[in-house]
């Protein structure tokens, strides 16, 4: 029926209904091009949007992270002033007992010089010496058990930092990825 119709039309109505469509089909490029114009701009705003959000979530994480570094450092300091403290507190009973043993030994030599026997002296000297060697093995132990339980700490501290650590880039990660979903 359209082909009808067109037959029926005269030149001049058809060359007036071609630019007539012409025209439309200008505009319309037209308005494309403005359409295209639009959405470049937006994408662009979007995308510089994104950047600064990013750009926000980083340093909020790199806030934290330098957070975090800050108190773990004062909790490494506060455990390493306790060892220090415990280190010379053993030192001191260390020199304490060294000083004991010297009296002993001081008091045993004065008792061999009296007892003028060197059997009776190699029996005191003895008992000395194991009794020496006695409390330098204990005092080792305690040492060795103390310095023991300051590491495990330590490096529970330290294991318990990084799964924070850890948790906190896994949130920043999940609510930018919520940000770009929403943008998309």
């Amino acid at each position: 029926m359209a082909e009808t119709d067109l037959r029926k039309l005269s030149r001049r109505e058809l060359l007036n209904m071609m630019i007539g469509f012409s025209e439309d089909a200008e505009a319309a490029k037209k308005h494309e091009e403005e359409l295209k114009a639009e959405l470049q701009e937006e994408k662009l705003k979007l995308q510089h949007e994104m950047a600064e959000e990013r750009a926000v979530m980083l340093k909020n994480f790199e806030e934290e992270r330098a957070e975090m570094r800050r108190k773990f450092n004062e909790q490494k300091a506060e455990m390493q002033a306790k060892f220090d403290k415990d280190i010379k507190g053993l030192k001191a009973r260390l020199e304490r007992e060294k000083e004991e043993i010297r009296r002993e030994v001081d008091y045993q030599l004065s008792q061999i010089k009296n007892t003028g026997s060197l059997a009776e002296a190699c029996f005191a000297l003895t008992g000395v010496m194991k009794d020496a060697e006695l409390s330098i093995e204990i005092y080792k132990e305690k040492l060795r058990q103390q310095v023991e339980k300051e590491v495990s700490d330590v490096k529970a501290l330290v294991a318990d930092s990084r799964e924070k650590a850890k948790e906190i880039i896994a949130e920043a990660e999940r609510e930018a990825q919520e940000i770009r979903d929403k943008n998309a």
